[in-house]
C-alpha cells in the first residue's frame, strides 16, 4: 500500500497517553508530516493517534464547541456552533447571533450551524477505520492491542451515532481507509440498516472493553463495555421513538428508508429499547449519586462538582486542570463557570453564554413535584423562585439567587432587575450581561470562592439517569405505567422532590399512559437541561413543531417601591420569536457540495 503522509502531534512518552487521556494537556504541540508506517510503528504515537479520535467526543456537552480538538485534534471549526450545543433549542439563548437565525429557520444546507458535522464525523470514522486497520503492526502487546481496537470500533460506532443522530441514514463505509468516498458509489444506507449496523458494533466492542469497575482509575474516560451498552440503549430508544418508528416526517417513498426504521409503528422497537436500558441498569458498575441528607437534592450537585468521577457517569469528557481566574476560554482550561456565572461573580469581561430561558424555568416543578401550572402545585406568578423543584436551585441563577461570592466564602445576592426606571441594576438583561434574566449554574462550582477556583472535572455524555429515564420512557409505551412511575420516582427521589404523604413525588394516582408520557418527557428536560439532550429529545418524540415552534422567552424583573408586599414585579417577554419548519428541521441538511459530489445518488432530506 502506497504510504500516506499524516499531520499528527508528537508526544514525548508512551506514558502520557494515560493522562487526560482525550482532552490535551499531555500532547506535545509540535506537527510535523509521518507517514503512517512510522506512526505506528511507535507505542506512543499510536496511543495518541487513538487519543485524537476521542476528542470530538463531547460535541454535545462542552460549553465551546469550537475549541474541542483544535488543529491535532480537527475540531469542527468556525462553521459550526460556537456555544453550548443547549442553545440550539428554546431551552437557553446564545451568546451569539446564529442562534435567532436557526431558530427563526433560515438555514440552509450551504449556510446551517452544524454545516461541518458530516465532515467531521466521518474524518473520525475514517480515523477509526486507519487505527484498526494498522494497530496490528504496532509494537504493542496483543492484548493491549484488543482493548485498544475494541475502543476504536466503539468510537467508530459513536460517531456515527452522531452522524445518524442529526441526518438519518448516512453512507456505512465499512472498513475502508481511504480519505474521499469513491464517487462511483456515493449513496445513503437505509436509517435501519445504520442502526442495526451500529448495534452491532457496540456489542463486539463491548465484549472486549472492560467493565467501568475493572477499567484503571488513570484510564478513566475511555470506553469501557458499560457504555458500549447506554450508547446502544439511547440508539434504540430513538429508533423506537414516533418520528423514527410509525410517524415519519415524509410520505416520499425514496426518502422514507432513509429517516424511519419503521414507517408503520412497530411496539416491539420500545420492547428492544426498554431490554437494552434494563441491561445498563442491572449492572454493578453504576448507581445514582444521592444525597439528600446534606440538603435536599444535594447529589444532583455533587455528581457534577466533585472532582471527575462517581458512579453516575457512564462516559465522560475529561476537562484539563485550569483556573476559572484565566482569561483565556481553551480546550485546555474549559471551565463552565467563566462562561456561565454573572459577570459580577466571574471574570469574564466579554459576554455570558447559556443563559437558561423562561420556556426551561416553567418546566421545573415545585417541591411537591407538581408542575407549576398543575392544581395545588402553590406556584405563585407574584414570587415565581419559592418552593422550586430543588434541581431548579442548583441549575439557575435567578434574580437574588445567593453565590458564593468572587473573594471570599460569605454569600451574595446576584441582582438581574432594573430599576422604576428601566436601568440595569448589577447583573440584569443587558447586551453581554443576560439575554434572559437568568445564568446557568448547572454543573458549576458555586461554593469556592470564584478567584480561588481551579477546575477538576469531567462532563457527562452519557450517565445513569439518561437509562432509568429510558427505561420508564420505553416501558410506558408498552403499557407498564406504574411501573414507570417507580422508575420516574428514582429520578424525582434523588433531585430532593419531597415523597409528599402518598410517596408519589407529585405523581397523581392512577396516572394515564398519556399523562405520564408528558410527566417523563418533562423530566427529561428539566434533569437533563444544559447537557445537550433536548435538540435531539424534541425531535425523536416529533414535539419540535410545538416545542421548538414558540417564542424563547426571558422573565424582566423590575424594582417594585419601597414598601411593596414583593421587591419584585416580574414580566415574561418574548425574546426570540422561533420559526419551526417541518419537515426540514427534523433533521440535518447534507452540505449541497456533497449532494453535487455524489451524481444524484446522494439523496437530501426531506425539506432541503
Amino acid at each position: 500500500m502506497k504510504s500516506k503522509i499524516l499531520a499528527i502531534a508528537v508526544v514525548a512518552s508512551a506514558s502520557l497517553w494515560v493522562v487526560s487521556c482525550k482532552k490535551g494537556g499531555s500532547l506535545d504541540p509540535k506537527v510535523e508530516p509521518l507517514t503512517e508506517e512510522k506512526v505506528f510503528a511507535d507505542s506512543a504515537m499510536t496511543f495518541n493517534f487513538l487519543n485524537n479520535i476521542y476528542w470530538n467526543t463531547g460535541l454535545d456537552i462542552h460549553p465551546y464547541r469550537n475549541t474541542i480538538g483544535g488543529a491535532t485534534g480537527t475540531g469542527p471549526g468556525s462553521s459550526d456552533w460556537n456555544d453550548a450545543f443547549e442553545t440550539l433549542s428554546t431551552n437557553a439563548a446564545s451568546g451569539y447571533s446564529g442562534q435567532d437565525v436557526f431558530l427563526k429557520g433560515t438555514s440552509n444546507s450551504s449556510s446551517h450551524p452544524l454545516l461541518a458535522m458530516w465532515a467531521l464525523l466521518y474524518r473520525k470514522v475514517r480515523a477509526a477505520n486507519k487505527f484498526m486497520a494498522n494497530v496490528p503492526n504496532s509494537p504493542i502487546s496483543a492484548s493491549r492491542k484488543k482493548t485498544l481496537v475494541a475502543e476504536a470500533r466503539f468510537l467508530r460506532a459513536f460517531y456515527y451515532q452522531m452522524l445518524i443522530r442529526f441526518y438519518g441514514g448516512v453512507q456505512l463505509v465499512g472498513d475502508d481507509v481511504s480519505d474521499e468516498f469513491p464517487t462511483y458509489d456515493y449513496k445513503r444506507n437505509s436509517y435501519k440498516e445504520c442502526v442495526d449496523y451500529v448495534v452491532a458494533e457496540y456489542d463486539k466492542a463491548a465484549a472486549d472493553l472492560p467493565s467501568a469497575t475493572a477499567l484503571e482509575a488513570i484510564n478513566y474516560g475511555r470506553a469501557t463495555s458499560g457504555a458500549c451498552k447506554a450508547f446502544k440503549a439511547r440508539l434504540l430508544l430513538t429508533a423506537a421513538s414516533p418520528l423514527f418508528n410509525g410517524s415519519p416526517a415524509t410520505t416520499d417513498a425514496n426518502l422514507l428508508p432513509l429517516i424511519c426504521y419503521s414507517a408503520n409503528y412497530d411496539a416491539s422497537l420500545w420492547q428492544k429499547a426498554a431490554d437494552a436500558c434494563k441491561a445498563v441498569l442491572d449492572l454493578p458498575d453504576y448507581a445514582l449519586v444521592v444525597d439528600n441528607a446534606t440538603q435536599p437534592g444535594y447529589g444532583f450537585w455533587k455528581m457534577f462538582t466533585n472532582g471527575r468521577k462517581n458512579t453516575e457517569f457512564i462516559f465522560a469528557y475529561n476537562i484539563a486542570l485550569g483556573a476559572a481566574t484565566s482569561s483565556s476560554f481553551t480546550e485546555s482550561n474549559g471551565n463552565l463557570e467563566r462562561a456561565w456565572f454573572p459577570r459580577s461573580i466571574s471574570n469574564n469581561g466579554g459576554q455570558t453564554y447559556m443563559n437558561p430561558s423562561q420556556n426551561v424555568a416553567e418546566a421545573f416543578g415545585m417541591t411537591n413535584g407538581k408542575l407549576i401550572g398543575e392544581s395545588g402545585s402553590g406556584f405563585n406568578a407574584l414570587d415565581p423562585f419559592k418552593n422550586r423543584d430543588p434541581r431548579f436551585y442548583y441549575s439557575i441563577i435567578y434574580n437574588q439567587a445567593t453565590m458564593t461570592s468572587k473573594t471570599t466564602t460569605a454569600q451574595v445576592a446576584i441582582n438581574i432587575y432594573s430599576d422604576a426606571a428601566g436601568n440595569r441594576v448589577g447583573d440584569g438583561i443587558e447586551a453581554y450581561y443576560t439575554k434572559t434574566g437568568y445564568y446557568t449554574r448547572k454543573m458549576c462550582n458555586d461554593r469556592i470562592p470564584y478567584n480561588s477556583l481551579t477546575v477538576d472535572r469531567s462532563l457527562p455524555i452519557m450517565r445513569l439517569a439518561e437509562m432509568v429515564l429510558g427505561y420508564a420512557e420505553a416501558i410506558n409505551e408498552l403499557g407498564q405505567t406504574e411501573a414507570a412511575v417507580t422508575e420516574l420516582i428514582k429520578i424525582r427521589s434523588r433531585g430532593g422532590v419531597a415523597a409528599g404523604t402518598d410517596n408519589r413525588y407529585g405523581i397523581p394516582a392512577g396516572i394515564s399512559k398519556e399523562n405520564l408520557r408528558t410527566l417523563i418527557r418533562n423530566e427529561y428536560r428539566v434533569e437533563f437541561y444544559g447537557e445537550g439532550h433536548w435538540f435531539y429529545d424534541t425531535r425523536r418524540w416529533k414535539t419540535a413543531e410545538q416545542t421548538e415552534n414558540e417564542a424563547l422567552k426571558l422573565i424582566r424583573a423590575t424594582q417594585n417601591p419601597t414598601g411593596s408586599t414583593y421587591p419584585f414585579k416580574y414580566q415574561i417577554e418574548n425574546r426570540i420569536v422561533t420559526r419551526f419548519l417541518a419537515p426540514a428541521m427534523y433533521f440535518v441538511p447534507i452540505p449541497l457540495s456533497e449532494i453535487l459530489k455524489s451524481k444524484d445518488k446522494l439523496l437530501q432530506n426531506p425539506g432541503w
